[in-house]
C-alpha cells in the first residue's frame, strides 16, 4: 500500500509529489477513550465484574498472562440473546472485549476460552494500530489518485493524454487496488489471530468448534471442509478468512 501511494504521489508531483503523499498518510493520533460509558454509546454493552462471571475472569486472567499482557482487557457484555459475536478494542495499554448474550449461551466454556484467546491476540497484536494505518494509507491513495486523474485531465486539454493514459490507468484502478489490499492485510491479521489464539490456549479443537459454531449461526450451514475457497475469487473481497481455511490453517499449525 506504501509503494502504491508513492507511485501515485510521483505521478501526481515526482519527488516531491511521492513525499507529499507519503507525510499525508500518517494516521490520526488515536483518542478513543475505552470508557464504560463510550463502550455503551458504541455498542449498548454494559461492563461486567469479577464478582458476577468469575470463570469468565479466570479464563481471562490465564489467556492475557500467557499473552503478556500487563493489564486485563475490560469485559463487556452486549445484550443480544440471538447474535453470537466478539470485538475487540484498542491496544496492549488500553483495551475492551465485547461478547454478545448469544455467544456466552451458545458456547462452552473452552470455546469461550479460544474466542477470548483470538480476541486477546488482536489486542497483543495491536492489530487496531495496524488497521488504522492501513485506513489512513487507503484514504491517501484515494485523495492523491483523484488529485493526479485532475491533473491528468487538465493537461489532456495541452494535447498530452497520449503519453499520460498507462498513469491515468494506474491512477484510476489504484482505490480498488488499494482497497483489495487492505482487505487482504485484514485477512492476515484473522489468520494470525487465530494462530496466536492456539498458541496462547493449546487447544485447536475448542477453536475449531467455536468457528464451527459460528459459521453456523452466521450462515446456517456448516463449513466446508473442501479448499474450494482457494478459487474463489469473491474470497478476494472479503475482511475475514472463509472458515474452512481458518479451519485448515488451524489444523495445520496443531499438527
Amino acid at each position: 500500500m506504501t509503494l502504491l501511494l508513492a507511485v501515485c504521489g510521483w505521478i501526481v508531483g515526482g519527488a516531491e509529489g511521492m513525499q507529499r503523499a507519503l507525510s499525508g498518510s500518517t494516521p490520526r493520533p488515536d483518542e478513543t477513550v475505552i470508557s464504560r460509558e463510550s463502550v455503551y454509546r458504541w455498542f449498548g454493552a454494559r461492563l461486567l465484574s469479577p464478582a458476577e462471571v468469575p470463570d469468565l475472569f479466570a479464563i481471562l486472567t490465564k489467556v492475557c498472562s500467557r499473552a503478556g499482557l500487563v493489564r486485563l482487557p475490560d469485559l463487556y457484555c452486549l445484550p443480544a440473546p440471538r447474535d453470537m459475536n466478539a470485538y475487540a478494542l484498542g491496544g496492549p495499554e488500553r483495551s475492551a472485549i465485547v461478547l454478545t448474550e448469544g455467544l456466552l449461551r451458545g458456547m462452552t466454556r473452552d470455546e469461550i476460552a479460544g474466542i477470548l484467546a483470538h480476541e486477546v491476540a488482536h489486542i497483543r497484536n495491536n492489530d487496531a494500530w495496524t488497521m488504522g494505518w492501513a485506513t489512513a494509507l487507503r484514504r491517501a491513495i484515494d485523495w492523491t489518485s483523484l488529485a493526479g486523474l485532475a491533473l491528468l485531465r487538465t493537461s489532456h486539454h495541452h494535447g498530452g493524454m497520449t503519453s499520460s493514459r498507462p498513469s491515468a490507468m494506474l491512477l484510476s484502478a489504484a482505490p480498488a487496488l488499494g482497497q483489495l489490499l487492505g482487505l487482504a492485510l485484514s485477512r492476515v491479521r484473522e489468520l494470525d489471530a487465530d494462530a496466536t489464539a492456539l498458541e496462547l490456549t493449546g487447544d485447536s479443537r475448542a477453536l475449531i468448534a467455536a468457528l464451527d459454531k459460528l459459521e453456523r449461526h452466521h450462515t446456517g450451514s456448516a463449513p466446508s471442509r473442501t479448499s474450494a475457497f482457494v478459487h474463489d475469487p469473491v474470497r478476494l473481497l472479503r475482511s475475514h478468512p472463509v472458515t474452512s481455511e481458518r479451519v485448515g490453517t488451524l489444523l495445520n499449525l496443531a499438527y
